[in-house]
């Protein structure tokens, strides 16, 4: 019904963890000038505006630019980032730095091939560009190229041995490579470069989760020691806990302190929705939990089947028949729900 939260990618979703393409949104309030324009008085647009009247003053400085754009970029601004960057390029194409932000720009706009020929060019420049291998091996892991990722990231530990977000990233090419193996060497050896390091050995535990290995509890613990809120460790303890130790108890806490840290979490609710019905009959309970799970995610067409089994399971046949027919309408080859409405309509 449901499984290790193992992050994969598909099209350009980031990864959890890996990216440093990070784009972070900047709140905070905005006013009026007394002209009725919006102004922005978050520390990031105070610093723009300042910008600004720099630029009005040296029109010809790119650093000027490439620094206003790198701040568009934090708050969001992907529109306004670029407008910068075309600026930046007019003016200067000598230093590698512009390029790698100008990748980061691009990549914002969903353009990666553009962003790959901007990490290309800076590499051209300056050939012995780590941050520049990193970022090319992050976009080839994004399209799941996982050999041309590997190879950037050899560059980058021909740079630095010691790198440990290449060792990780290493790890996260072999796992989705199904190579195992080497996928826990190389987190392993991220965890040995960086003894802090969450999500090698989050990592870590879900791959030895998956073979049954009792290493894999160990994992979890040292990774929910690096980081008690961890709620991807506890969500997936819990299964552990449930699924292989049969510990229903332990469970309900991991899935609870998940969906405590993050009320937003609907794959804990649904764990504990599963739980309450499947191995505790009580369906008061799981149907209060899959409530949660289906406001979060109201596409979710198993959230609605396994409720209407709650229904079912309480001789409520009306709501039982709602819930399947709604998991019908969203998924309809849903076998499972077919046959449920077909029961209850007898």
């Amino acid at each position: 019904m449901f499984g290790l939260m193992i992050q994969k990618t598909k099209g350009l979703a980031f990864i959890i963890c890996v990216l440093s393409f990070h784009i972070f949104s900047c709140t905070g309030k905005k006013g009026t000038d007394g002209s009725g324009a919006v102004r922005d008085t978050t520390e990031v647009g105070r610093k723009i505006a300042d910008l600004s009247l720099r630029i009005a003053d040296d029109p010809e400085n790119a650093a000027l630019f490439h620094e206003r754009a790198q701040l568009n970029l934090q708050r969001n601004d992907v529109a306004n980032a670029m407008l910068d960057m075309e600026q930046v390029m007019k003016r200067d194409t000598t230093v590698p730095a512009y390029f790698l932000t100008l990748a980061d720009v691009h990549l914002a706009a969903t353009k990666p091939g553009r962003s790959r020929a901007a990490l290309e060019k800076c590499l051209s420049l300056d050939p012995k560009n780590k941050l520049a291998y990193e970022k090319l091996a992050e976009l080839y892991f994004i399209a799941q190229q996982y050999k041309e990722s590997i190879a950037n990231l050899d560059e980058v530990l021909k740079l630095d041995i010691t790198n440990p977000k290449a060792y990780f990233m290493k790890g996260m090419c072999f796992r989705d490579m199904g190579d195992t193996s080497r996928a826990i060497s190389s987190f392993q050896t991220a965890v040995e470069q960086k003894p802090d390091y969450y999500e090698a050995e989050l990592q870590l535990a879900i791959l030895f989760h998956a073979q049954k290995n009792p290493l894999a509890l160990q994992y979890y613990n040292a990774a929910l020691r690096m980081n008690p809120k961890g709620k991807d460790a506890l969500y997936n303890r819990g299964l552990w806990y449930q699924d292989v130790e049969g510990n229903n108890d332990q469970a309900i806490q991991d899935y609870t302190s998940a969906v405590t840290i993050d009320p937003g979490f609907a794959l804990a609710h649904f764990a504990l929705g599963f739980l309450h019905y499947q191995n505790l009959k009580v369906y008061d309970q799981a149907i209060r939990h899959y409530n949660d799970a289906i406001k979060i995610q109201p596409g979710w067409a198993e959230a609605y089947y396994n409720r209407g089994l709650c229904f079912e399971a309480q001789g409520n046949i009306s709501a039982a028949g709602n819930d399947y027919s709604k998991a019908l309408e969203i998924y309809p080859e849903y076998s499972a729900a077919r046959d449920g409405k077909a029961r209850v309509s007898r």
